[in-house]
């Protein structure tokens, strides 16, 4: 069984407010303002259920101002109700009216709706013109993007702009030959837009025509088309890209480098190493000086030539990328030289070798230094030799080797690092012992760093900062010997030290004698004055309790003051998750029968806290819903499907949650999935994804469909996580394509995510699409994970140019470079906390009871409802990774 990870998150919030945001053991989770924890029906835009009708009446007025402010309303519609009404209006004689309508089809993503602006395209208007090529380029057909072609002649340059800029991102090759007709427009801001284009489509019949647009005139088209040049992958594109490396514009050096790195050209590494070795304030009086028709620096180029040399990664680009780990920072967290050593070392097999022969050489402190660090960001365990032997030698600063040997992550290591804890120097000994820390894993214990660790902690010359540390060091060891120093200090009279030992102790849970005495020591600290400490207390409890602990627990909830319950909550569902513990192990006699296997539930303790959410608080009674949820066996779940048939709304959204911890009760999943309450619908369908079997799959297409955004976002989800357990990527793309025309962003943004969890594919260029013009950061994220699980040269043209162009960073670094799947899993309580931009842009002292949330995962899936009572929910099984709370699914338009 998993165990709660700790995690902390709150952006924007730099200051402590409370107990619970200074504590790294729950996941606190700001949401975007105030406003977005409003209970959802607030939250939602009202329309009275005449209005539709009226605008429908009102699009037919003979009265032309009754028409266009009927227009403006279109896009307050339901996407069903306001696409028919789009295409009645497309024809009206108005112009204002039918620029409305456009605006509303772009917005909806309206089906084939380029067909129905074709004619616009000859319209006198020129804003009727712009307005066809927005609405093309928004949803394109193949007989509208072939129209665009003529419009490439328009008199208005901002008009063919956009018809290049349409034909482009629909990426049909029949554009190819109309836009290569105007590679020399008049218009440079033109030129530069049909060579953008031509270099989306990815069409080889371009290559030449742009190898001679290397030399325009205007620095920007250069720059584009030695974008185009590199997406088009073509080897004849070398040399004129070697060429525009000496560009006077830094931006065209930026962008023609990187080109030559997307081809892996080892022939321009010659000439991409003079950019490496330039000064980097050659381009002007210091260093990094921008040229004023260059928005790139000196030092941008330089970065962008040390990436294309990663990419390239031939032995002649390495041999380069060492050479300027000589000029480079250590201490620097990042470094460009770094990356791209280790981008080489992800698709070159020589690399390791290059940079262990570094090491058993006599280089420079700097390169031992950095070539160690790239040792360590590679994983490369067969560097850890020669890495211990260079920081024994003084060839590797002790302080950059011990940063590596953490990164490296072998347990191997830990006799070298042990041996570095007592050094004379104190920024040496901290990283000694996070190296360790970070070695260590209490799930596989290991007590050598006891004995040291102990003799640091007891010296009295050791600094508090690091008995702090060591602290933390021998939670990690997980050994039973760790605990026995840790339990006397329990009652130290330093609160952060004690703190610290509280923490530690819930590391790893001790057996026999030692564990009932550590249980026995966070209960006593459950009742301290200091709400610290009992909140620490309650976590650790919350992760090695053992059974006995549980009904002391339980007792106390149901009698514990208002303060306390939030604290005690966590201790008693963590506690409740191990009851029954060996039940399940067969009799010694019965060893051979199979069938001898017991239920691990303990039906008394069942009993107990099933009798006790009857009266309990409500605060409470989510604490007990949530134990019997992570109770083991089927007297638990049964107890749960029993208080769903007559149970209120909040309970019935919490009893829907927890049943994601029974299988055996999917039945009771799939009645509470029709449920009236919207967010006991949403809790139902998410916990139903986690447990439901292939039977449940017919289930969930027509909740897609669902008026609720948390609803059909939680069903894509299941689809996705269901047909992957089951192996049928074929069902998930069969119930998930065509929600990604869905007009809500959470469920094209879950669709995408579920496709990508199930290894399902849509046919057509879909995916793609939506990562180049989906409105949505959410859907656009989604999109290129799923893209990156392809690998066809398509979806990898597509994120290239995602990387270069898109606008949201978070969306281009995501492109560049995919998240990798997640690996294992792991039970997660959240809370979450306000942040409130009224009161200063800081965050709320307490979580919000039944705030909306949309909890997104490092599958990329997001979670869609509302919390329970205390401002919680709890995730079972979430995928190990960064875990993060976006707007939810009520504001999101």
């Amino acid at each position: 069984m998993t165990r709660p990870r700790p995690l902390y998150y709150a952006p924007g919030v730099r200051r402590p407010v409370s107990p619970l945001r200074r504590l790294p053991q729950v996941l606190l989770v700001v949401a975007a303002s105030a406003a977005a924890l409003a209970p959802p029906g607030d939250a939602a835009a009202f329309l009275w259920p005449n209005v539709p009708e009226q605008i429908a009446r009102a699009l037919t007025s003979g009265d032309v101002s009754e028409r266009r402010l009927a227009a403006t309303r279109v896009g307050e519609l339901a996407p069903e109700t306001a696409i028919g009404l789009i295409q009645k209006g497309m024809s009206d004689p108005d112009v204002e009216v039918r620029l409305h309508l456009a605006g509303a089809a772009v917005r909806f993503r309206m089906p084939r709706a380029g067909d129905l602006v074709i004619e616009w395209l000859g319209e006198g208007d020129a804003r009727l013109r712009l307005a066809a090529c927005d609405v093309i380029r928004a949803a394109p057909t193949d007989r509208s993007v072939v129209a665009l072609g003529r419009v490439l002649g328009d008199p208005d340059p901002h008009v063919r702009l956009a018809a290049a800029a349409a034909m482009g991102a629909a990426g049909l090759p029949d554009a190819v030959s109309p836009l290569l007709g105007h590679l020399d427009d008049t218009a440079p801001e033109v030129r530069a837009e049909v060579a953008r284009a031509l270099g989306r489509i990815g069409d080889a019949r371009a290559v030449v025509p742009l190898i001679g647009k290397v030399q325009d005139s205007v620095p920007e088209v250069r720059r584009a088309t030695s974008r185009a040049l590199g997406e088009l992958g073509d080897a004849r594109a070398v040399s004129a890209l070697i060429l525009a490396l000496q560009d006077a514009s830094q931006d065209v050096r930026v962008e023609a480098v990187t080109a030559l790195g997307r081809l892996r050209s080892d022939e321009a590494t010659s000439a991409i190493a003079d950019l490496v070795a330039a000064s980097p304030g050659a381009a002007g009086a210091f260093a990094g000086a921008r040229p004023a028709d260059s928005s790139a620096s000196s030092n941008d180029v330089r970065e962008a030539a040390l990436r294309a040399l990663g990419r390239i990664g031939s032995d002649a680009a390495v041999k380069v990328l060492l050479a300027a780990l000589a000029k480079d920072d250590p201490a620097a967290p990042r470094s460009a030289v770094r990356d791209a050593l280790v981008s080489a070392g992800k698709q070159a097999a020589t690399i390791i070798p290059a940079l262990i022969a570094a090491l058993s050489a006599a280089p420079s402190g700097n390169t031992a230094a950095g070539a160690a660090l790239v040792l360590g960001e590679l994983k490369a365990r067969e560097g850890l030799p020669a890495l211990v032997r260079g920081m024994q030698r003084g060839v590797v600063p002790l302080r950059h080797g011990l940063r590596a040997l953490g990164a490296l992550g072998d347990p191997a290591a830990l006799p070298s690092v042990l041996e570095l804890l007592g050094d004379a120097d104190p920024s040496v000994r901290r990283e000694a012992i996070r190296t360790a820390t970070a070695l260590l894993d209490p799930a596989r214990p290991d007590g050598r760093a006891v004995d040291p660790a102990r003799a640091l902690l007891v010296d009295p010359a050791t600094p508090p900062d690091e008995k702090l540390a060591l602290v933390q060091l021998l939670g990690r060891t997980g050994s039973p010997r760790a605990q026995a120093v840790l339990l006397p200090l329990a009652k130290a009279r330093s609160a952060s030290l004690r703190l610290a030992v509280i923490e530690a102790l819930g590391a790893a849970r001790a057996a026999g004698k030692l564990g009932a005495a550590v249980d026995a020591a966070l209960l006593e600290a459950l009742d301290d004055e200091s709400a610290d400490v009992r909140l620490r207390a309650a976590i650790s409890l919350s992760r090695v309790a053992g059974p006995g602990s549980a009904r002391a627990l339980l007792q106390r909830l149901t009698v514990a003051a208002e303060q306390d319950r939030g604290a005690l909550g966590i201790a008693l569902s963590g506690a409740l998750s191990r009851a029954g513990e060996g039940k399940g192990a067969t009799d010694a006699k019965d060893a051979k029968d199979a069938n001898s296997a017991k239920d691990p539930s303990d039906p008394d303790l069942v009993r107990d806290v099933a009798a006790a959410v009857a009266s309990a608080p409500d605060a409470a009674r989510d604490a007990l819903l949530e134990g019997l949820g992570r109770m083991p066996g089927q007297a638990a779940g049964a107890a749960l499907a029993r208080m769903a048939a007559t149970a209120p709304i909040d309970d019935r959204r919490k009893i829907s949650e927890a049943l994601a911890g029974h299988p055996e009760a999917a039945a009771a999943l799939r009645k509470l999935a029709g449920d009236p309450d919207p967010g006991v619908r949403a809790s139902a369908i998410w916990s139903l994804g986690a447990v439901g079997a292939a039977d449940a799959l017919p289930l969930l297409p027509p909740l897609l469909r669902d008026p609720d955004a948390a609803v059909a976002g939680n069903a894509a989800g299941a689809i996705g996580r269901i047909a992957g357990r089951a192996g049928l990527p074929a069902r998930a793309s069969a119930a998930l394509c065509g929600a990604l025309s869905d007009a809500r962003p959470y469920v094209r943004a879950n669709a995408l995510a579920g496709l990508t969890v199930a290894r399902a594919r849509c046919d057509g260029a879909a995916p793609r699409d939506l990562l180049a013009r989906d409105p949505a950061e959410a859907v656009r994220l989604a999109a290129a994970d799923h893209l990156a699980q392809g690998g066809a040269d398509p979806d990898r043209r597509a994120l290239a140019r995602c990387a270069s162009e898109d606008r949201n960073a978070t969306v281009a670094a995501r492109c560049a470079s995919p998240a990798a799947p997640p690996s294992g899993a792991e039970d997660v309580v959240v809370f979450v906390v306000p942040f409130d931009a009224g009161r200063g842009g800081s965050a709320r002292d307490a979580p919000v009871p039944r705030a909306p949330f949309a909890l997104v995962r490092a599958d990329g899936l997001m979670r869609l409802g509302v919390a329970d009572r205390r401002g919680e929910l709890f995730e079972r099984g979430a995928p190990r990774g960064p875990l993060r709370l976006t707007v939810p699914a009520p504001l999101v338009k």
